[in-house]
């Protein structure tokens, strides 16, 4: 069994993929030049990269369970930050759009358990970028 952070670390940071489950959110629009953050539960925001492919249906050795997550994209600019996460805390999440209207004090997993589109903003947030 493996870490999140092991994980990110073998498809970000080894073999430059991610991949997706079959309903995965955002999956059938993922294109290329799209940016991701990846969170760690528990840290925060460990890692960020660019969408360098669409997504492909096949199965990668190195993906845990790839029967379950069989769409392969290539990353590029893969930024790792696994012993320094960025932490979602309310104090971030006070200053994130996605939370506007809400509080962040609250219950948030709903922002973390799925693949959300997030504003330009938060991302550099999230990422300190």
């Amino acid at each position: 069994m493996q870490t999140a952070e092991e994980v990110l670390q073998t498809l970000l940071g080894e073999e430059s993929i991610y991949a997706f489950g079959e309903k995965t959110p955002g999956r059938k629009r993922l294109k290329v030049g799209d940016r991701m953050c990846y969170y760690a539960a528990g840290k925060g925001v460990v890692a960020h990269a660019k969408v360098g492919s669409v997504p492909q249906k096949h199965l990668h050795p190195k993906v845990r369970h790839s029967d379950k997550y069989p769409w392969v994209f290539k990353v590029e600019d893969v930024e790792l930050y696994l012993d320094e996460p960025i932490p979602v805390d309310a104090e971030m999440r006070s200053h994130l759009d996605a939370f506007k209207g809400r509080d962040p004090n609250k219950a948030w997993a709903w922002f973390v358990q799925a693949t959300s589109r997030l504003t330009e903003q938060d991302f550099h947030a999230l990422t300190q970028g």
